[in-house]
Formats: structure tokens, sequence, C-alpha cells
């Protein structure tokens, strides 16, 4: 998992396999971190009989075995069944599982499609950017997405065209804004669409959809503004001049670029990290 875990508890000689997460578990300390870590990615296929006979079988722990399988044959929501696990391994506070349980409840009311989203969304902001276009991708070929409410369906669009922007994929990022676009009819998404094409040096594609979509000068200047205004940042100037002395000088050159690749590279991999 990239951390280490202190168990507490029994560690299982035959591992826990997690589909979604194409995981091993060997200890309820490592489950509970996973759900920790991965909470919009839990459906109610997590609450397996699987699972429960794994606890009780691997770990020793039939009293949890036996909780969860009365749990499951009463059909409670998820929420419960996951919070039976978290008291019992005590890995987490209990301002920590009140929290969890809290955005586990919130999605359990909301159709699939809806959870789906929002554990797209999740992965957005853990910073997991191909595993959210991964699944923001596959919503959308998904007939319950494609022929349901335009409007969800353009803010998919719109949210897989932040992701391709964030991994500077401009060109993608304003094909899926103006998907976006047409929609949901979100001005939001139609300044994206023009900021990507702005982004992406598109001068050509972007005076095209200037006058597809009958957009407003004023609106037009906006944009070039805001884009321009981010190019001039003071971070950016102070980067450019340390480029630039970098460059007067063969070990100068050398060592500061090849630093600032490398720093590049780590946060690359990491927004792309599967």
């Amino acid at each position: 998992m990239g951390e280490l875990i202190l168990c507490r508890q029994s560690i299982a000689a035959n591992p826990y396999f997690i589909e979604d997460g194409a995981l091993n578990v060997y200890s309820l300390e490592e489950l509970s971190y996973y759900i920790a870590h991965n909470v919009y990615l839990l459906n109610a296929e997590f609450a397996s009989k699987e699972l429960c006979l794994w606890i009780g079988g691997e770990l020793g722990a039939r009293d949890l075995e036996k909780q969860l399988l009365d749990t499951l044959s009463n059909q409670a929501p998820l929420h419960i069944f996951i919070g039976q696990i978290l008291n019992y391994s005590g890995y987490l506070t209990s301002v920590e599982i009140r929290d969890l349980l809290q955005a586990i409840a919130s999605f359990e009311n909301k159709s699939p499609t809806e959870c789906q989203k929002m554990r797209a969304d999740r992965l957005m902001e853990k910073d997991k950017i191909v595993d959210a276009i991964f699944e923001y991708e596959k919503m959308l070929d998904d007939p319950a997405v494609t022929h349901g409410p335009t409007a969800f369906e353009g803010d998919i669009w719109h949210n897989l065209g932040v992701a391709y922007g964030r991994l500077f994929f401009f060109g993608e990022a304003s094909l899926c804004f103006e998907e976006a676009y047409k929609r949901n009819h979100k001005t939001q998404s139609l300044r994206s669409m023009l900021a990507a094409l702005r982004c992406n040096k598109d001068q050509k594609h972007f005076d095209e959809l200037v006058d597809k979509y009958f957009i407003p000068q004023d609106m037009v200047d906006e944009i070039c503004e805001e884009v321009t205004m981010l190019s001039t940042l003071e971070e950016i100037h102070v980067f450019d001049e340390k480029i630039q002395k970098a460059l007067a000088t063969e070990t100068g050159r050398s060592q500061v670029i090849g630093s600032i690749l490398s720093s590049w590279k780590v946060d690359y991999n990491h927004l792309c990290r599967i």
C-alpha cells in the first residue's frame, strides 16, 4: 500500500482480494486503511458473504463474522456493515469513523450512476486523474447515462475535460467541454472550452467555435485576459528567470534543468498513478 500499517490483530495466511482496488489485504487494519482511503469506491458488492467468511476463518474474528452475516441477512445499509468492521478493528478514531460513515451514507440513496460520478469526482480530488478519466469514460458508455438526463451527461463530459486539462491535454479537454456544453448548456463549460483552446494555442479552432456558438466579444476578451494573466503570474516570471540563468552556463544548464525535469516527472507520475 506504500505506507507502514501497524497491525495489532491477527494477520491472515491467505489474503482477501479486493477486486475494485486490485489489492490483497491481510488484516483488519489493512482493510480499514483501504476503506478510509477509497470510501467512494465502495459499493453494495463490497459487503459480501466471502468477506465475512474470510474475517472469521482467516483472522479468527468469529464474533465479527457472525455480526456481519446478520447484517447482510437483514439487508442493512452499507454504512452499517462498514461501521461494524471499523469499530471492531480500532484502526481509526471515532471521529474518523463518523466522517467516513456519513460519506458512505450520503451516496447510498442515490442512483448507481450518481454514485459512480461521486466516486469519479472523489478520485479527481485525490489526484488519481487517470483512474478518474477511466470512470468518466466508462459512464459515458453506459446507456443509463447516455439515455438519461442530458444535463447530467453534460456534467460528466465537463469533469472529463477538467481531468484531461490537468494532464495538459488541452485539445482533448476542449472537445470534452464542447460535448458538455451541447448537453448542459452551462456557461462554465462554454468558458472552459475556450480557455482550453487558448491554452492549446489553437486560434483557428478558437475563432471557429466563437462564431459557431455566437459567443459575445466581451466574454471572449475576458477569457483571453484570464489565460494571459495566468501566464504572467509572479511564480512564472521567477521560474523563467531561473531558467535563463541556468542556460547561461553549461553546469547550470545540466544541474538546474535536470532537477526541474525530475520534479516534473514526479508530479506527472503522481497525477497519472493508478
